[in-house]
């Protein structure tokens, strides 16, 4: 059994994307050469903490997805998972693949990261600081900024303002999210069990009272969401042409 943590990298790519004003998915879309999907992945699997690459795809695009990422060099190995009809299913169905992957590699630690491919510009600091926070700290982290504008609480119909929140304990949160494998799988299988849906995957560690801990994360690791985004991403682009 080796004393070195096994980090499990999991890309989201499952999604339709199509929020972003194109027919086609938006991990398509290509930034100055390379598409979203390649530059989320190349952020991702190439960190040298990342010892396996599993990616969640959809079943009508998984042909497109496996010939674009197989075509990648990276030494670490890749597998490829049928996702769900949600983020959250996605990822459950993703960690279950870690957790068979685990039981081969017979590590003495198991650590999983969930990454949207969405968000391809993440940093290799970002990485390092989740990998290391969970590793430390038995914890469960993800990286978040703090908004820049003033923010409020509304109402329950969002029409009218309760109060002013302060910016320094609000969090935007960003991605990968990580924990213990064994801990966030079955976060997800409790929350799968009572048929609760979250966003992110540190709410669902939350709900079963399991330690979070945040790192500082970047406006660089922005989420491709809206069209809007395109110029920014470009501009991402130019400043790591490497990547």
């Amino acid at each position: 059994m080796t004393d070195t943590p096994q980090v499990f990298a999991i890309l989201l790519a499952a999604g339709s994307g199509r929020r972003v004003g194109h027919t086609e998915n938006k991990l398509f879309l290509d930034i100055l050469g390379r598409t979203i999907l390649e530059r989320a992945a190349r952020r991702l699997f190439l960190h040298p903490r990342v010892t396996q690459g599993i990616v969640v795809i959809s079943e009508d695009e998984k042909m497109r997805v496996r010939s674009l990422l197989e075509a990648m060099s990276t030494e670490v190995p890749l597998v490829f998972v049928k996702g769900g009809k949600t983020r959250q299913e996605s990822a459950y169905w993703g960690l279950l693949e870690a957790s068979k992957i685990a039981g081969d590699k017979k590590a003495s630690r198991n650590i999983a990261l969930i990454h949207d491919a969405a968000r391809c510009f993440v940093s290799d600091r970002i990485i390092q600081d989740v990998v290391d926070t969970i590793v430390n700290e038995r914890v469960g982290a993800a990286p978040a900024i703090t908004p820049p504008d003033t923010t409020r609480l509304l109402d329950e119909k969002g029409l009218y303002v309760k109060k002013t929140l302060p910016r320094e304990r609000v969090a935007l949160m960003q991605t990968p999210q990580g924990a213990d494998l064994d801990v966030l799988l079955q976060a997800l299988e409790i929350a799968k069990t009572k048929d609760v849906q979250a966003t992110d995957d540190l709410e669902l560690l939350i709900r079963i009272g399991y330690p979070v801990k945040l790192v500082s994360g970047e406006v660089e690791n922005m989420k491709v969401t809206v069209k809007e985004d395109l110029p920014l991403a470009s501009f991402f682009a130019e400043s790591h042409p490497h990547l």
